[in-house]
């Protein structure tokens, strides 16, 4: 007899493999780098906002960030800022160090992992499984660049799936507690991200379709309904707060509504489908492995008598929920691959339905030391994808990351030059707010950032309040700089030595007062 392993064993494997797995993707070498790779525009909005709430003291519903609008003084919101705020809280006590942001984020994604392995191993009471299953998820590239970033997206998910454990344990259990729980612990991630509430939907529509078509037990279940109207209510409560203070402040910055495909013409609906199809779904998740759960996931749902009972209508409505989330915000798709973030969950959820039905109707292949062989190395060989596409990101000289199959020529060269880019645009600024003080730039003044087309990039990254080449469209070459002038700017910051050469600027380059190797800065 096969002596069977304790759960503390269990727990004890899984921790050193995730741990294992954290180090060979970079985690802990970048956990103390600023923004930066793709998407540095959005981790700036995140950290600007907790910038304010470190330096500047401010009210938890006041966020706000560099980027002043029309005169607006930066005032805008977008998701609950609960981590920003604390956050900046945690600068004030032991300074401000980007690793606290970042291993509160990457804690919340391990912590997500961890209960997604206790779900697993309730599921399937399976060692071997148990842990595979939330490193098949963490083997996700997008899940593993963004498990210690700044974006709210990856902890969301993280909430969505702890709920879901909590959830499952009042279905076993019924356990009333357990369905509270789980409802705040959902309305946490709708919070931090709406869309993560797919699974809660997912939850919401099988429990009314058991109990007023199914079992007809409303008399008897309707204070089951109470957990999940206290969720939409505080979801709905926040975003109707969020939109009042946006509409009385910056309305322009966060996306509060849909980009749906229908607003588009066909030339873009194909456009935008290349992106998604060619370059967001393999950073998503393995491709083959991708193809194979929905060829799998098709066979279950045609044969659906014998899958689990539960797990079959909740992954066929989160299906639905997947469709209309991807048609609702199609628009995004052109590049933003952390939109995709919160469809995670579908992995595991097809992978466990796939495996509780091996339980049941197919032990002999569950128990299978071959297919726990393959398994195994198909995992390892996901990981070093996700390892090599990670790194990448941060630094592609490494000759192990750059000289690896997983990446093709063109990647290499993007790379490149994105590396390079930055170093000669953006790099310095990282570390100019000191030299900004030394010249009689300070924290107060409010400052012109060109080139910069993002909202907060180079804002944040010297601490300044002011304007950038994002917005206010209606004025456009001297007019910009002539409105922000108006608007109390002080002093114009060009980080990029050939627009020096601009005509529209000869007027306000007469006043030089700093210059590093890349960056000039002009007193107005």
């Amino acid at each position: 007899m096969k002596k069977q392993w304790t759960s503390w064993q269990v727990n004890i494997v899984y921790l050193l493999l995730f741990i294992s797995i954290s180090w060979f993707y970079g985690i802990f070498e970048t956990i103390n780098h600023g923004p930066y790779s793709h998407h540095q525009w959005r981790q700036s909005d995140c950290l600007s906002i907790t910038q304010h709430y470190y330096q500047g003291d401010l009210p938890f519903l006041e966020p706000e960030i560099h980027w002043q609008g029309k005169d607006q003084a930066g005032k805008t919101i977008s998701e609950f800022p609960i981590v920003y705020y604390v956050v900046g809280k945690l600068w004030q006590l032991f300074g401000k160090h980007y690793w606290i942001y970042r291993l509160i984020n990457f804690l919340i994604v391990a912590i997500g992992l961890y209960y997604l392995k206790k779900l697993s191993n309730k599921l399937l009471e399976d060692p071997f499984w148990t842990i595979f299953v939330p490193l098949l998820l963490f083997s996700s590239p997008l899940l593993a660049h963004y498990s210690n970033n700044y974006l709210m997206n990856a902890n969301a998910l993280s909430f969505a799936i702890i709920a879901s454990y909590l959830f499952y344990r009042h279905r076993i259990e019924n356990s009333y507690k357990y369905l509270i729980y789980s409802c705040i612990i959902f309305l946490l991630a709708g919070l931090l991200k709406i869309t993560s509430l797919m699974l809660f939907f997912a939850f919401f529509v099988v429990f009314l379709y058991t109990m007023l078509w199914k079992e007809r037990s409303l008399k008897t279940r309707w204070k089951e309904l109470l957990p999940y109207a206290g969720t939409l209510i505080g979801i709905f409560a926040w975003y109707m707060y969020t939109g009042w203070y946006n509409a009385n402040n910056m309305s322009d910055v966060f996306l509060q509504g849909v980009l749906p495909i229908w607003e588009l013409g066909w030339a873009d609906i194909h456009s935008i489908w290349k992106s998604l199809n060619n370059d967001l779904k393999p950073f998503y998740f393995n491709v083959s492995v991708l193809f194979f759960l929905g060829l799998s996931g098709i066979g279950l749902l045609l044969n659906y008598k014998k899958t689990h009972k539960y797990l079959f209508p909740l992954t066929a409505v989160a299906i639905i929920g997947i469709v209309c989330y991807i048609l609702l915000f199609f628009q995004v798709f052109d590049h933003h691959e952390y939109y995709l973030i919160g469809l995670l969950f579908i992995i595991p959820l097809l992978s466990l339905l796939l495996l509780t039905r091996l339980i049941k109707h197919n032990p002999t292949i569950f128990k299978s030391g071959f297919l726990k062989i393959t398994a195994s190395i198909g995992l390892l060989f996901l990981i070093y994808s996700a390892g090599i596409q990670t790194r990448a990101r941060y630094d592609i000289s490494q000759e192990w990351v750059r000289n690896s199959s997983v990446l093709d020529k063109a990647a290499v060269d993007y790379w490149d030059w994105f590396h390079w880019n930055y170093g000669v645009r953006l790099k310095e600024l990282e570390t100019i707010e000191p030299y900004l003080e030394q010249i009689g730039v300070k924290k107060e003044d409010k400052v012109i950032s060109i080139p910069d087309e993002s909202i907060n990039i180079s804002l944040y990254l010297m601490n300044r309040d002011g304007w950038s080449d994002y917005g206010n469209l209606e004025y456009q070459g001297a007019a910009r700089i002539e409105k922000a002038k108006e608007w109390g700017a002080k002093y114009l910051v060009i980080s990029y030595l050939p627009l020096l050469e601009e005509e529209y600027l000869q007027p306000y380059l007469t006043n030089k007062i700093g210059e590093t190797e890349h960056v000039t800065i002009f007193k107005l």
